[in-house]
């Protein structure tokens, strides 16, 4: 299999900033360590209210173990209104459970 992409956007709660900024760093700190991880990077939004998460993996595989190696996945609805998915690459059947979730699979147009 080839590799996996994917941007994760939300909202973030009022007066929620300052922790979630916290989660980012120890996000960032697990991301850095998992050689599967080849990219990650959060942005916010210029008005501070809007956030979102950019990663590409190895793998669809590796990716999915990104939701029990990185224990911050289950925290974030704690800081954030998940509002948009986008699941990219050679994706397969691995990710399907993130259809659930309001993930939007996208196809290459080459």
């Amino acid at each position: 299999m080839g590799q996996v992409y994917w941007s994760w956007q939300a909202d973030v709660k009022p007066g929620q900033l300052a922790e979630f900024r916290a989660l980012v760093e120890r996000w960032n700190a697990i991301a850095d360590d998992d050689p599967n991880t080849l990219f990650n990077a959060w942005e916010i939004s210029e008005d501070r209210c809007s956030v979102q998460v950019n990663q590409r993996f190895v793998s669809a595989e590796a990716a999915l173990a990104q939701f029990e190696s990185n224990g911050c996945w289950v925290e974030l609805d704690n800081f954030l209104n998940p509002t948009a998915m986008y699941v990219c690459g050679d994706y397969g059947s691995t990710l399907d459970f993130l259809r659930e979730h309001g993930a939007t699979f996208m196809k290459s147009l080459r």
